[in-house]
């Protein structure tokens, strides 16, 4: 089975369970019942793992969360492996501004465009919506964040109910703890509902399949 890349964008006052919600759903996620035990018995996660994880931001500095956690990125926006998948948490809605006017990023997340996913989780949702890539199509996001959505891209259908919305190779994802249910989403598209299922019950968290 191909092991698919996918990097997270972390940057300054980011939302910790923004990222580390898919991130740890995604790097547990296992092939098998006999490769989930040994990856809930081992220090170091197997190599045969369906999904590579890594944090990318815009330098190789650390980065410090919203909880005040500093961050370390794996790669930088110039230098990361190939992605198969790409998630931009979200942050309070004066961090994601920043966010927004930075030319770099937005043109980075533009690059990746036509990779197998493009995903956001929370208030992420505005810094995809910024891009352009989400006009004409179906999203959500924060219920804090739905009208500051909506009001600045009107071209974007916001969906206020359901935890995560697929529209092409674009997914975004409610509220902080939706990044849970996003990384299981991505698992059963990708691998399998027995393979969601059986992350779920892993990290035991209630997952209604898709």
């Amino acid at each position: 089975m191909k092991k698919r890349t996918v990097g997270i964008l972390i940057y300054d006052y980011v939302d910790l369970l923004d990222f580390s919600g898919p991130a740890e759903v995604l790097a547990l996620t296992s092939n098998s019942k006999a490769e989930q035990a040994l990856t809930l018995y081992k220090k170091n996660l197997l190599p045969t793992r369906p999904f590579e994880v890594f944090l990318i931001a815009e330098n190789a500095v650390p980065i410090k969360t919203h909880s005040g956690i500093r961050v370390e990125p794996d790669f930088t926006v110039e230098n990361h492996p190939d992605l198969d998948i790409l998630i931009i948490p979200g942050a309070p809605l004066r961090a994601v501004q920043s966010i927004i006017k930075n030319k770099k990023i937005k043109d980075w997340i533009i690059k990746h465009k036509k990779i197998e996913y493009i995903c956001s989780v929370c208030s992420g949702a505005i810094i995809l919506g910024e891009t352009g890539l989400l006009n004409g199509k179906k999203a959500t996001t924060h219920h804090m964040a739905l009208k500051v959505l909506q009001e600045n891209y009107p071209d974007i259908r916001v969906i206020s109910e359901g935890k995560v919305i697929q529209d092409s190779n674009l997914i975004t994802s409610g509220g902080v703890s939706s990044g849970i249910n996003l990384g299981l989403y991505l698992v059963e598209k990708t691998i399998g509902k027995t393979a969601s299922e059986r992350t779920a019950t892993t990290i035991e968290f209630e997952y209604i399949s898709h």
